[in-house]
């Protein structure tokens, strides 16, 4: 069995009832947290998940509202060391990011990042994978995020299940993230817009998507089924709508979760 919890739901500026975007994914051997906003650490704890259970970390790039909570999970492994340690997947700026971040904030906290932690560095160029444990691998590459922040997506694919899903941060529809996710049984894609409310938006020009345009990269990929995430407080309210728009595209299932629902890929 293999369980998504949707942690966080919210964008930067999230809804009232949103946290930022995070989710687990839970395996018999494995629990891995994407991304770190700042409300991670209450959003998990309100999921009925311990953040002391977390076995792996994947940071996609280093915003504010997608590493913020790392410092509180540093102080945890201190407070509470990890045997194996907490293995974190990062770029080497993101690594610098949340460790001066730490150094500021929890400095108490700073030998557990060498201590209590396995770094293994994301390379930010080309798809590169990575073991997370045994039969399960992570699978970065660099999508079409902001030049000044660059922004890695996600891929699991569990080899025994014959199971993949994959994950977009902060980004703009791209040929890699398509490609990224070829053939997955779940894609999580941030709908930070909406096509039909803000006809007059551009969110490409601010490295992020639509709904529709989710939709699209869902249909190219050739996922099964679609989440839509990162929501912002102006479609808080209108799920209908950013799934209609999804939906001109995207012929499988379709979700806008709230924080704490879960979803099993069997």
């Amino acid at each position: 069995m293999i369980e998504i919890t949707f942690v966080g739901t919210g964008s930067a500026v999230p809804p009232a009832g949103r946290g930022t975007t995070a989710f687990t994914v839970r395996t018999e051997n494995m629990l891995l947290l994407a991304d770190a906003g700042p409300s991670v650490f209450d959003g998990m704890q309100r999921a009925g998940i311990d953040p002391a259970e977390v076995t792996a970390i994947f940071l996609s790039h280093g915003h504010a509202d997608h590493v913020l909570g790392f410092p509180q999970l540093a102080l945890l492994t201190k407070i509470a060391p990890r045997n194996p340690p907490l293995k974190v997947f990062a770029s080497a700026v993101v690594r610098e990011t949340v460790t001066a971040v730490i150094r500021l904030t929890f400095p108490e906290a700073t030998d557990a990042l060498y201590r209590n932690m396995e770094w293994i560095e994301l390379a930010e160029g080309p798809r590169q994978s990575y073991d997370v444990v045994e039969g399960v691998q992570l699978t970065s590459q660099v999508v079409f995020g902001p030049p000044y922040m660059p922004v890695l997506g996600l891929r699991l694919d569990f080899f025994e299940r014959g199971i993949s899903l994959a994950f977009s941060s902060d980004t703009a529809p791209s040929d890699e993230l398509a490609s990224l996710a070829t053939g997955c049984d779940l894609l999580i894609h941030e709908a930070s817009f909406s096509a039909t409310l803000e006809p007059d938006g551009s969110p490409e020009m601010l490295f992020h998507s639509d709904a529709r345009q989710a939709g699209q990269i869902a249909a190219r990929a050739g996922a099964r089924q679609l989440v839509l995430t990162h929501v912002s407080r102006n479609h808080s309210d209108h799920r209908r709508v950013l799934t209609a728009e999804a939906a001109e595209f995207f012929k499988g299932p379709i979700y806008v979760p709230d924080d704490g629902d879960r979803l099993r890929l069997e």
